[in-house]
């Protein structure tokens, strides 16, 4: 099992609540498929260094979670044909 953080980049004009719910799907797949997810943290909206799908700013959300490596394409699979995320990207961590 591996240490793994998912960015997520989501689109600013959508509510808390329906952010809580497109990140509950994601941590419902990532429990589904065996992996811990340890820690989630919101960053709430930020600027972007360059605009993303015509927007300025986005919500960012960083999901720390360890798992097998089989997960990670199933889940950029997901993340990739959600239209209410505007970018993702999952690197592995260092922390053990």
């Amino acid at each position: 099992m591996r240490n793994y953080e998912l960015v997520v980049i989501f689109d600013p004009s959508l509510e808390e609540e329906a952010v809580d719910k497109e990140l509950s799907k994601i941590t419902s797949l990532l429990e589904k498929e065996k992996c811990k997810v340890s820690d989630i943290d919101k960053w709430g909206v930020r600027k972007l260094a360059y605009s993303i799908k015509k927007q300025e700013n986005g919500y960012y959300i960083i999901v720390y979670f360890n798992g097998e490596s089989g997960v990670i394409s199933e889940l950029d699979r997901i993340n990739k044909i959600n239209d209410k995320i505007l970018r993702h990207l999952v690197v592995k961590s260092d922390e053990s």
